[in-house]
Order: C-alpha cells, then structure tokens, then sequence
C-alpha cells in the first residue's frame, strides 16, 4: 500500500464515518430531553516516542474530528450520551537506528513514515451549563481504532531497515473535558483536551510505537 492509496482511503473513511454519524445525530436529537450539542474540530495528538531506537521527540499528528452529546436529564449540571470519531493522516521522517554494514557499528537511517487512524468512540458526559453562552463538559467511555502504519526507507546501506505496512484494529478507553463558548443560540467555539489507551500498536523491524497519549483541539460548536 502507497501513502496516495493510505490518504485516498482514509478520506473514503472520513466521508463514510461522517455519513454513518448523521442517522446516530438523528436519533440522539430524537431521545434527548434538550438541544443536542455537536462539534467539529481540529488538533494534535501527541504520541510519546518511549523507543530509544526511535530518534526524535515524540509523535505529533494532526487530527480531525465530529462528536455529538445528548442530554437525558439533570438540571444545571446535564447528563447524557456522546458519540464521534476522531480521524488523523499524518507523514513525517524518522531516524531509526540501524546496522551500518560489514563496517560494525550503529547509523541513523532516514525514514519516511505515513499514517492514518480513526477511532470511534461511544461514552457518557456530563455537562455543566453556566449561563446561555458558556457550556463546560466532560465525558469517558470505550472506543474502537483503526490504524494504517507505513515504512520506507530513504537511501541506505543498512540491510535491517527496509519497507513496511501495516493495519491493525485496537480497542481502549477515552476521557476528555472541554468547554462551548456560545456567540449564538446555535453557533459558538470549542475546546478541548482528550486522553486515550488502547491496544494498538505499530512494530518496524522489532521497533514497537504504542498508540495512546493526549490530544488538544478547538472547533466550532453547534446546538440542533
């Protein structure tokens, strides 16, 4: 698989994830006692690099995402059910350490890494509404992930390091909180912060990267 067919099908995904939500929004907005709050944002998520073999600092990876909360009941502080997915395509240059040859001895070798990921996520929030224009929430649950992960190294003596791809399916935990700065009765601001743990990880050539850590994000803010 090529990074062009990695990001044709991660937008394929994207279009029919944001297609499956819509029914999903439907029916929230159909059980929920108030006005459904939607967003839709964009941030980064910071994956640690905990591979000495790994050079650089930790994995930042742009996302993109959609949610939607409905409440069930409460009074000033709400609570209810949440659902979205988070979706990211990423590429960047990394160093592995690697053999330098018949030579003996270590060397950085060059390589280009590409990735796609989307999680679904489904969980409870409560939400504390301050006034008409300011909403603060916070919401956990399980989620389900799916990950394409590709290799290729630039030029090279190295005979360890050589070209790659994987996809795997995980399944883990979110929490996140966030807060809806409201400049109408329908439109306002997000922001965000999001924790997960999943199972998922990458392995190259015995190098393992685990998928998890924070993610930080801002986007608009919508009640229907």
């Amino acid at each position: 698989m090529n990074a062009n067919l990695n990001i044709n099908l991660g937008v394929v995904l994207i279009i029919c994830s944001g297609i499956c939500l819509i029914p999903v929004g439907n029916v929230l907005s159909q059980e929920a006692t108030e006005p459904v709050t939607g967003h839709v944002f964009y941030g980064k998520m910071t994956i640690p690099n905990n591979n000495s073999d790994i050079e650089g600092n930790d994995f930042d990876i742009g996302i993109f995402g959609v949610d939607a909360q409905g409440p069930f009941g409460g009074g000033l502080i709400k609570y209810g059910i949440e659902t979205g997915a988070v979706f990211s395509i990423d590429s960047d240059v990394r160093h592995f350490r690697a053999s330098s040859g018949s030579s003996g001895g270590t060397a950085a070798v060059a390589v280009d890494v590409d990735s796609f990921m989307m999680d679904y996520f489904f969980g409870g929030y409560l939400g504390l509404e301050l006034s008409k224009w300011l909403r603060l929430y916070v919401g956990s649950g399980p989620l389900f992930i799916l990950g394409i992960w590709e290799t290729e190294p630039k030029d090279s003596d190295s005979e360890e390091i050589s070209s790659d791809s994987e996809i795997e399916f995980g399944a883990g935990l979110y929490a996140r909180a966030g807060f809806d700065i409201f400049l109408s009765k329908q439109f306002g601001f997000n922001m965000g912060v999001r924790i997960n743990k999943t199972t998922m990880r990458f392995e190259h050539e015995g190098e393992e990267v685990d998928i998890e850590g924070l993610q930080y994000y801002c986007g608009l803010a919508f009640r229907f």
